[in-house]
């Protein structure tokens, strides 16, 4: 059951950034979701920082037509969104794993390098 959610979850992410509608993620949000990714020192620490932070780089990404490629692959941690046709700048690929809470909501997105998934 938790892996549908998971699935469910990791779609809207795609769909978020697909049709580069930061709202299709938040419903799905909890309150005090926390964002990290391995490239940036800080951490987002709540939905309004992540969908301040997920409006302006959706717009970003739609003013210079970049286009995003998804794939849900199972990782050592779980679920993960990788984008199959971005390269990190390690080399290999990167992409999203998330984290629920107990009312199926995500607390938690890290953006990382596919290794880490």
């Amino acid at each position: 059951m938790k892996n549908e959610i998971e699935v469910q979850l990791l779609n809207k992410l795609a769909e978020a950034y697909t049709k580069y509608d930061a709202t299709i993620i938040e419903n799905y949000l909890s309150d005090d979701v926390h964002y990290a990714s391995m490239w940036v020192f800080g951490e987002l620490e709540s939905k309004e920082e992540y969908m301040d932070y997920l409006r302006g780089k959706l717009q970003t990404m739609k003013n210079n037509y970049v286009v995003h490629e998804f794939e849900i692959v199972q990782g050592q941690r779980g679920l993960g969104l990788l984008v199959t046709n971005v390269k990190s700048p390690e080399g290999g690929g990167l992409g999203f794993v998330i984290q629920l809470n107990e009312d199926n909501k995500i607390s938690r997105i890290d953006m990382t390098a596919s290794c880490f998934f």
